[in-house]
């Protein structure tokens, strides 16, 4: 078996990727190809895919970063890696194959002065930690030294099936000075100036990017006191361009799929119930769109009876792990 680098321009080999994960994962996180080369490609971050071939065959990769590029406002921090993503199929298993993999990975990482590697997670990620179906994933990291501590969810509803305006216990801040819209494109200054103001890390720098790649303003919905923005919610349908990851597996939600987050307030309006004005207003839009199953991604446990106010429960649950100090 050869371990060798893989260019992320190599379109036979990224098929090939594309592949392996489906073989291996695509019954329950099914990729195709557009997700697959916009995760890999897009991410401005050092990055690297190794695979292993056995006879010319992909039969394992790994991708993993290290953060050197800015993230909004603020300066990356290179102590800071990350394991994108790491497959060995099936038929290659206990093998050791991974462990090199990982290994290898480690060890180039810290050559490079990183620190903390975190499993998933990462900008462009495929997942936010550990996918609760792959134990066996997560027991490999713990024997790896990883500490396996907090989870996260991504929650589904079926909000054809909820009228909005009969659910017990939501009660809407009705001040005629909060207006809740889709972004018009001539507003999109003000958007960034309400994101340097209020999340001027990864939220902003994911916005400047994504409307290169394709998000529209038809996928933003912004909340506004006068002519000042104060809020935000990211929206996705089955028309949206760019695949964000409250609709990664969009394969699994029927065909008219859509997706939420993330979502917030200007920390000087909060506690005045404007982030249940924007979640309702942009539900509303969702639904108008004809939108049935949809997911909110990447939440904690802590605020999933928030969201099951709308009649949210939890889709899939991830175990987030990190290596510190230690490599």
């Amino acid at each position: 078996m050869e371990f060798k680098e893989i260019s992320f321009n190599d379109e036979k080999v990224i098929n090939e990727g594309m592949r392996l994960w489906n073989d291996n994962l695509g019954a329950v996180y099914p990729m195709d190809y557009k997700l697959f080369s916009q995760n890999l490609r897009g991410d401005r971050q050092n990055k690297k895919m190794v695979g292993v071939f056995d006879e010319g065959k992909l039969i394992a990769f790994i991708v993993y970063k290290q953060s050197i590029y800015k993230s909004g406002l603020l300066e990356p921090d290179r102590q800071v890696g990350y394991i994108n993503s790491i497959i060995v199929d099936m038929h290659y298993r206990k093998q050791g194959i991974a462990k090199k993999l990982l290994s290898e990975a480690e060890k180039d990482l810290k050559a490079a002065g990183v620190k903390n590697i975190h499993v998933a997670g990462d900008t462009y990620h495929f997942f936010p930690g550990i996918p609760s179906e792959c134990i066996f994933a997560e027991e490999f990291f713990n024997s790896m030294g990883y500490k396996i501590e907090g989870e996260s969810y991504d929650l589904i509803a079926d909000i054809s099936k909820v009228d909005f305006s009969r659910l017990p216990g939501i009660s809407l801040n009705r001040d005629s000075r909060y207006a809740v819209k889709l972004l018009d494109i001539n507003e999109k200054a003000e958007l960034y100036s309400f994101f340097e103001r209020c999340f001027p890390g990864r939220w902003y720098e994911e916005f400047l990017e994504f409307f290169e790649m394709g998000m529209e303003d038809r996928d933003v919905v912004v909340m506004k006191d006068g002519d000042k923005i104060i809020g935000f919610a990211h929206i996705y349908d089955n028309k949206s361009k760019f695949i964000g990851a409250p609709v990664y597996w969009r394969q699994s939600l029927g065909s008219n799929y859509g997706g939420l987050g993330p979502i917030g307030i200007d920390e000087a309006y909060r506690k005045c119930g404007l982030g249940l004005l924007i979640l309702y207003k942009a539900l509303e839009i969702l639904k108008q769109r004809n939108v049935e199953n949809m997911v909110i991604d990447w939440t904690s446990r802590q605020i999933i009876n928030y969201y099951g106010k709308f009649n949210f429960m939890p889709w899939r649950k991830y175990k987030h792990a990190t290596k510190v100090e230690d490599l």
